[in-house]
């Protein structure tokens, strides 16, 4: 196994960690009273801050380096995980249609933004 695809595993981890323990509090706290685009807007600030403060960590503990086409497979591993772990999640819940769903939304799209995010962090946080 590459050092890219073991820091992408570890980084999608905890990334959907982090979005595990966001998420519930974004639906019952934030959406009753900011709607679903302000309650993802605000769960967006902690979930940037993470995603800042984790992927150079995770990508020097891996020994990646300075390499960034290490970095940017290990942020696209990472992103394949997330969808994979979201959309069996879903499946579970009963919900894959909605989560699809979800992404054609103004909330949906701050939610891909992330993803983005998600994929891009480690090549642009050295």
């Amino acid at each position: 196994m590459s050092p890219a695809l073991r820091a992408g595993i570890v980084y999608g981890a905890a990334a959907f960690g982090c979005g595990f323990v966001l998420g519930p509090l974004r639906v019952l706290v934030l959406e009753p009273r900011l709607g679903p685009l302000g309650a993802v807007a605000v769960e967006a600030v902690p979930m940037l801050l993470a995603l800042a403060l984790l992927a150079p960590w995770i990508a020097r503990a891996h020994g990646l380096g300075e390499d960034g086409g290490a970095r940017l497979r290990m942020g696209l591993w990472a992103l394949a995980l997330v969808l994979v772990l979201e959309a069996l999640l879903s499946i579970v819940l009963g919900r894959l249609g909605a989560w699809v769903a979800g992404f054609a939304t103004a909330a949906g799209l701050v939610g891909l933004a992330l993803l983005a995010a998600l994929a891009l962090m480690p090549l642009l946080r050295r």
